[in-house]
C-alpha cells in the first residue's frame, strides 16, 4: 500500500516549507512516510508475533508454516512475565523528597497530592488497569508500549453577579470540572522522528480514528467532506492481505496528532488532505513537553532509537521446539500393537476382535499349525523398540532444547522458587520467585519507571491546570489536622519547580510485592516506638527539658515511613508544646499579667486539643491494632479451613487410589490366574499329545515285533518240518 503523498523522502531545511496549513502539511506528511516506511518492518514482525501469542503460528521470520503440534511455549512465558510483572493497580506513594522531617509544607502537598492520585486511580480504577496491562502486553509482545496523559475540562456560561447578588447583564465562564486522563495507545498508532535516544526524541505523532459527525464536530463541514475515510482493520502492517472479516464496519478519517518539541506546537493533519487540521501551542506547558513519559521499551540500543521485540531473541528455538514437538507427535501415532499374521490362520484375527477371556480357539490341523512354530510362527508384530527408543531420543532433545529457551529468555531464574535446602526460610524461597534474577527485576524496576513517570506527568497535569479550588475540594483536606497549613501546599503544587525539588511520585504496587513486608515493616515501627518509648520515659524524668529533643527524635525516624505524614503533624504540635513548656519553666515566677493570663488559656486550650487529637491518634492506633489483630485471625481462620479442605481432598485423593490400586491388584491377580490356567492346558495338551504319540510308536513296534517273531517261527517250523519230511524218505543204512 503506498501512501498518498506529493512530497519525496528527503529535507534540507524546514525553511523549504511555508509557514502556512499547505506548507506545515507538505512537511509533516514528509516526515510521517519515512517514519512509516522505518517502522514497517517492525509493524509486521509484531503481527505475527501477536498471531504467535494467541496460537496462529505461521512462521515469524522465516516465513514457513512448521504445520503439526505447536508447543506454544510463548505464550505460557509472556502471561508468567506480565503476571509478574502487575499484579494490582498500582497505589500512589507521594512523600517528601528525602524524607525531610522538618518540612512540613512538603508534607502537606505530598499528602494532597497522593490523596488526588489515589482519588483518580480508584474512581477510573478499571480505565487504569487496562491501559497499564495493555501497555505491558505490547511492550512484551511487540517490545514498546505507550501511555499518554491529556487535560480536559467543562464550563458553562453564568451571569455575573454585583455586590447586592444582583446580574450585571455580563456572563462569565465557570469551571464545572476538569480531569487528567490517561490514554493507552496501541503501538502501531505511535510514530516518532528519527533518533538515537529518547532526551534527542524530535517529534511525537499518535493516530486516532474519527468518524465523519465527530470531524464535522470539530472542524466543520467543509473539511469533513474533503477527508479520506476508511475501515480500520486488526493489522498494523501494511503487507500482505488481511481477512476483511475482521475489520470495522465504521468509515473512519486516520488522524495524526504531532507534538513537535522544536516549536513546542501541535499539529493535527489526515494524510491525503493537503492542509494541517489544526495548529496551536502546547495546551499542557509542562517542563518534558512531551505528554507521554519515555516508552516502555525493548532492547533499544544507541545506534536507532527503535524496538526489537523479546520473541525475535529467542525464535529460532520457539520454531525448533514446534519442530521437535510434531515429530513426537507423528511418532506417537505409529506407537500401536500392529503386525501379521498367516492368512491361512484366520481364526487366529479372533483372539483379538472378540477379546474373550479365558477361552478357547479351535485350530484344525494341529500337527500342521505345530510344524510351522506354533502362535509365535504365525504373527509377527511390528518392532516398537526402535519407535520407542526414537520418541525417547526426541523427548530430551526437546526437553533440553526448552531448558535452553528458558535459560535465553530468563524463566529459568523465575522457577528458581524452590527451597534448596532445609535451612530456607519461606521469606527468601518468595523473594526468590519474585525476584528470581537481575533481568526479571530489572524489568521490574522499567515497569515500576514507566509507571511512575506517567504518574509524574499527570502530577504536574494537575499543578499546572487544576484550579485550587478543586484541588481542596478532591483532596477533601477541609477536616484535616494540618488545615493551616493548606494554603501554602496548594501554592507549591502550584508551582511545579519547587514542587518537583520538595516531593517524590511513585507507585508502590505495580508488580507482586510482598503486602506482608508492609505490615511488617509497620509493626516493627510501633515496636521500635514502644522500646524508644521506654528508654526515653526515665530520661524525660529526670530532665523534662529533654522532651522536645526526644520528640524530634521520634519524628526524625518516623518521617522515613510510609504512611506517616498524617501522625507527623500531631508529633509537630507536641513539640511545640514541650519548648513552650520548657521555656516556661525557665522563666522566673512573677504573678501573671492580663496578657499572661490570656496567653496561659490559649496554651491550655492548645494543649486541650492537643490532648484531643492525641486521644484520637491514640484511640485510632488502637483501632487499627485492632484490625490488625483481626486481620490476622481471619487469615489464621481462613489458613486453618484451607488446610482441612486440602488435607480432606487429599485423603479422598489417597482412598481413590487405594480404591484403583486394589482393583488394579485383583484384576492382574485374574489376570495372573488366566494366564497360568491357559499356560496349564496348554502343557497338559502338548504332554497328552506326546503320550499319545508314543502310545501310537509303541504299537506300531509292537506290531512289528510280533510280525517279526511270527515270520522266524513259521520259517523254523517250516525247516523243521523239511528236515522231518527229508528224515522219513531218507532209507536207513543196511548193515553188512
Amino acid at each position: 500500500m503506498a501512501y498518498d503523498t506529493s512530497t519525496d523522502d528527503k529535507i534540507e531545511s524546514r525553511s523549504d516549507y511555508a509557514d502556512t496549513p499547505a506548507g506545515r502539511y507538505k512537511y509533516w506528511a514528509t516526515e510521517l512516510t519515512v517514519s512509516k516506511k522505518a517502522r514497517e518492518p517492525w509493524w509486521k514482525k509484531s503481527d505475527k508475533i501477536i498471531n504467535r501469542f494467541i496460537g496462529k503460528h505461521q512462521g515469524i521470520e522465516r516465513g514457513d508454516d512448521t504445520g503439526g503440534f505447536n508447543l506454544n511455549l510463548f505464550h505460557s512465558n509472556v502471561k508468567t512475565l506480565g503476571d509478574m510483572l502487575y499484579g494490582n493497580t498500582p497505589k500512589i506513594d507521594v512523600s517528601r523528597r528525602y524524607a525531610q522531617p522538618n518540612d512540613d509544607v512538603g508534607r502537606v502537598s505530598a499528602e494532597i497530592m497522593e490523596r488526588l492520585l489515589n482519588l483518580d486511580i480508584a474512581n477510573n480504577g478499571a480505565e487504569i488497569d487496562a491501559v497499564f496491562r495493555a501497555t505491558l502486553q505490547d511492550r512484551l509482545l511487540s517490545g514498546l508500549g505507550c501511555a499518554k496523559v491529556g487535560y480536559t475540562f467543562e464550563s458553562e456560561e453564568v451571569p455575573v453577579l454585583d455586590e447586592m447578588g444582583q446580574p450585571t447583564g455580563e456572563t462569565e465562564e465557570k469551571l464545572i470540572s476538569e480531569d487528567a486522563p490517561v490514554d493507552y495507545y496501541y503501538f502501531g498508532d505511535i510514530l516518532w522522528g528519527w533518533c538515537r535516544t529518547w532526551d534527542k526524541m524530535p517529534w511525537l505523532a499518535f493516530r486516532s480514528y474519527l468518524s465523519k459527525d465527530d470531524a464535522a464536530t470539530r472542524w466543520g463541514e467543509d473539511v469533513a467532506e474533503e477527508l479520506t475515510y476508511k475501515k480500520q482493520t486488526k493489522k498494523t502492517s501494511n503487507e500482505g492481505v488481511e481477512d476483511d472479516a475482521n475489520d470495522s464496519a465504521w468509515m473512519r478519517a486516520e488522524i495524526w496528532e504531532i507534538w513537535d518539541k522544536d516549536t513546542k506546537k501541535i499539529c493535527w493533519i489526515s494524510m491525503g488532505y493537503d492542509k494541517t487540521l489544526e495548529h496551536k501551542d502546547d495546551i499542557l506547558e509542562i517542563p518534558n513537553f512531551w505528554p507521554v513519559p519515555p516508552f516502555f521499551i525493548a532492547n533499544v540500543t544507541t545506534s536507532l532509537y527503535t524496538p526489537t521485540p523479546d520473541y525475535t531473541l529467542a525464535q529460532d528455538l520457539y520454531n525448533e521446539i514446534d519442530k521437535l514437538q510434531t515429530r513426537i507427535a507423528v511418532i506417537t501415532e505409529a506407537v500401536r500393537v500392529v503386525g501379521v499374521y498367516n492368512a491361512s490362520a484366520d481364526n487366529l484375527k479372533s483372539m483379538f476382535n472378540q477379546g474373550n477371556d479365558n477361552d478357547l480357539i479351535p485350530v484344525e490341523n494341529w500337527a500342521l499349525f505345530g510344524e510351522n512354530g506354533g502362535l509365535a510362527g504365525q504373527i509377527q508384530w511390528l518392532p516398537l523398540s526402535d519407535i520407542v527408543g526414537a520418541l525417547r531420543e526426541l523427548i530430551t532433545i526437546r526437553d533440553q532444547t526448552i531448558g535452553l529457551l528458558q535459560q535465553t529468555t530468563g524463566m529459568t531464574d523465575i522457577a528458581k522458587g524452590g527451597l534448596n535446602n532445609q535451612y530456607e526460610g519461606v521469606g527468601q524461597t518468595d523473594a526468590k520467585m519474585k525476584f528470581g534474577s537481575v533481568r526479571i527485576q530489572a524489568l521490574q524496576d522499567q515497569f515500576a519507571r514507566f509507571a511512575s513517570d506517567l504518574m509524574q506527568i499527570k502530577a504536574e497535569v494537575i499543578s499546572r491546570h487544576f484550579s485550587p479550588e478543586t484541588i481542596f475540594k478532591r483532596a477533601n483536606m477541609e477536616f484535616s489536622a494540618d488545615i493551616d497549613l493548606v494554603g501554602p501546599a496548594i501554592e507549591l503544587i502550584k508551582d511545579t519547580a519547587q514542587a518537583k525539588l520538595r516531593i517524590e511520585i511513585r507507585p508502590e504496587s505495580v508488580a507482586m510485592v510482598d503486602f506482608q513486608a508492609l505490615k511488617t515493616e509497620r509493626t516493627d515501627y510501633l515496636n521500635a516506638v514502644s522500646m524508644f518509648m521506654q528508654s526515653a520515659a526515665p530520661v524525660i524524668e529526670a530532665d523534662p527539658a529533654t522532651k522536645p529533643f526526644m520528640l524530634q527524635l521520634l519524628q526524625w525516624g518516623l518521617a522515613g515511613f510510609k504512611g506517616s505524614s498524617e501522625i507527623e503533624g500531631v508529633i509537630d504540635k507536641a513539640i511545640s508544646a514541650s519548648e513552650e513548656a520548657a521555656k516556661a519553666e525557665e522563666g522566673e515566677e512573677q504573678a501573671p499579667s492580663p496578657e499572661e493570663l490570656a496567653m496561659q488559656a490559649e496554651q491550655q486550650k492548645q494543649q486541650g486539643d492537643l490532648g484531643r487529637i492525641q486521644a484520637k491518634a491514640e484511640a485510632d492506633m488502637q483501632l487499627r491494632q485492632m484490625d490488625m489483630q483481626s486481620d490476622i485471625q481471619t487469615s489464621q481462620a481462613s489458613h486453618q479451613m484451607k488446610m482441612a479442605e486440602i488435607s480432606a481432598a487429599a485423603q479422598a485423593k489417597i482412598a481413590e487410589i487405594q480404591v484403583s490400586l486394589q482393583a488394579d491388584l485383583l484384576k492382574e491377580q485374574a489376570q495372573t490366574e488366566s494366564n497360568i490356567a491357559s499356560t496349564n492346558a496348554s502343557v497338559d495338551g502338548e504332554i497328552r499329545k506326546d503320550v499319545i504319540e508314543f502310545e501310537i510308536d509303541m504299537a506300531k513296534e509292537e506290531a512289528s515285533t510280533t510280525a517279526e517273531i511270527e515270520k522266524i517261527t513259521a520259517s523254523a517250523l517250516a525247516d523243521i518240518e523239511s528236515q522231518t519230511v527229508a528224515a522219513v524218505l531218507t532209507p536207513e543204512p543196511k548193515g553188512e
